[in-house]
């Protein structure tokens, strides 16, 4: 009888001091639109530890693969994926975050009165704080869904601004092919 006492009492207090996180209310911080929150879905759970991982692993491949590449400017390419990583895990280690803080990727849906649009975000939790690490948002309907979660959304991300600081170099700097 004591032991069931006993037991149900850890259990409502580890209950009372669990903390749910209102994932709505999630994506409602990290945005600054008028646009209603319809669904919230979460992709996948990860910790900053894994984040970090699977970011030097992605960034590892990346710099390999563009090495062995026959394309052009593949020096540019690589010293930017350098650039551009290095400022992403600049801005992680700044955070003095923990290697089991949860990371969270979330596909969201929010609408206007007439528009409906999906979104992506992976969010680090930090005690009771929360920084975001990703965000997109498309008009609907948007035909991509990230089975990789965390690890693919921020890899996008990365992929992205690597992509743009590109195309800015390649006009500056256009290829001149030999006519062969």
């Amino acid at each position: 009888m004591i032991k069931k006492t006993l037991y149900s009492l850890l259990t409502i207090i580890t209950l009372s001091c669990a903390t749910n996180i209102d994932n709505k209310e999630v994506i409602s911080k990290i945005t600054k639109d008028n646009l209603t929150i319809k669904h919230v879905d979460v992709l996948q759970e990860s910790n900053y530890y894994n984040v970090i991982t699977d970011l030097e692993q992605s960034v590892n491949s990346s710099k390999e693969a563009w090495k062995n590449a026959p394309e052009l400017n593949q020096l540019h390419r690589i010293i930017t994926i350098d650039k551009v990583s290095n400022k992403f895990l600049k801005r992680l280690n700044a955070g003095n975050y923990l290697n089991d803080d949860k990371v969270i990727a979330y596909r969201f849906i929010k609408t206007d009165k007439s528009n409906e649009y999906i979104g992506y975000t992976v969010i680090l939790f930090h005690d009771q704080n929360q920084s975001t690490l990703y965000y997109e948002l498309h008009a609907a309907p948007y035909e991509y869904y990230p089975l990789g979660g965390v690890k693919q959304l921020i890899n996008k991300g990365l992929v992205e601004e690597i992509n743009k600081i590109e195309n800015e170099y390649n006009k500056k700097h256009p290829i001149k092919l030999d006519n062969l």
